[in-house]
């Protein structure tokens, strides 16, 4: 017979588990047996968490796995209220910052990739839409503000350093051949000034208007390192890719000086985006 559990919960913390059911590739039930499974290990909150009246219900059945110990469980751990267990359980889980909350979905592809790490093991990575690349792993880094996790490794096809989305990542395979760290000064470069976009190093060149250095010192995410300002001229730390992807919400706000490489990028998409207005 199905175990089904019901529980109300506040519409905030409903809802940041359904857009990491999305966000993480994990149906709502399975995502929601994961965590009862393997979160509860790590904390059970008692604090008495008082609802509000924006709440949302939420309601998943126990799988196989789950359900054969569940009452066990309850008595040893002295729980006599189901739905108010989960719904601690649920917002503990909601509490933790992005980084962790993916760290604690994605423990298994983690510990595979640490394993690889320090054996020194080339890896076979399986991502999502089933492409696949060989690489040698040297460190997990994250984002700013903590928004992701990414494995820094070099690509032995493309014979370059590159960033890979451990949310994108289905599943991993330790090759069975060693390899020689390539260059640990770079690599300890890397890490102690981590960027997704391997942005150390490499600099930009703009120029902001007003409304643009409103927009510069508003728009965290992504944004550039301040290397040398003068007026309204910035130098930056930022590889091309993320000056393409922070500069691009800026529109006539920011002229881009130097790479001219970037800059004819620029250059190029504006055109093509004012051929999209030619006829009005």
């Amino acid at each position: 017979m199905e175990k089904k559990i019901r529980v109300t919960l506040p519409k905030k913390v409903a809802n940041l588990l359904e857009n990491d059911s999305k966000e993480y590739f994990i149906k709502m039930g399975k995502l929601l047996n994961y965590i009862y499974e393997n979160f509860y290990k790590k904390t059970i909150s008692r604090e008495n968490q008082k609802l509000k009246s924006d709440t949302k219900i939420l309601q998943f059945t126990l799988n196989k796995r789950n359900k054969e110990n569940y009452y066990n469980f309850l008595e040893e751990n002295g729980i006599q209220n189901e739905a108010k267990f989960f719904r601690e359980l649920f917002i503990d889980y909601s509490l933790k910052v992005k980084k962790e909350r993916e760290y604690f979905l994605y423990d298994e592809i983690i510990k595979k990739i640490e394993i690889a790490i320090n054996k020194k093991k080339i890896i076979k990575i399986i991502f999502f839409d089933d492409n696949t690349v060989e690489v040698e792993p040297y460190f997990i880094g994250s984002s700013n503000l903590e928004l992701g996790n990414y494995l820094f490794s070099y690509n032995i096809l493309e014979k370059k350093w590159k960033n890979y989305k451990i949310k994108y990542i289905k599943n991993i395979f330790l090759k069975n051949c060693n390899f020689e760290t390539r260059n640990q000064n770079y690599i300890n470069e890397i890490k102690e000034n981590y960027d997704p976009f391997l942005s150390f190093g490499k600099e930009i060149k703009i120029k902001l208007s007003s409304e643009g250095e409103k927009i510069f010192k508003s728009l965290e995410i992504n944004r550039p390192r301040i290397i040398k300002k003068d007026k309204n001229i910035y130098i930056l730390e930022a590889s091309e890719e993320k000056a393409k992807r922070y500069f691009s919400y800026f529109l006539n706000e920011v002229e881009i000086l130097e790479p001219l490489e970037l800059r004819k990028w620029f250059k190029e998409r504006f055109i093509l985006s004012l051929k999209n207005y030619q006829d009005d």
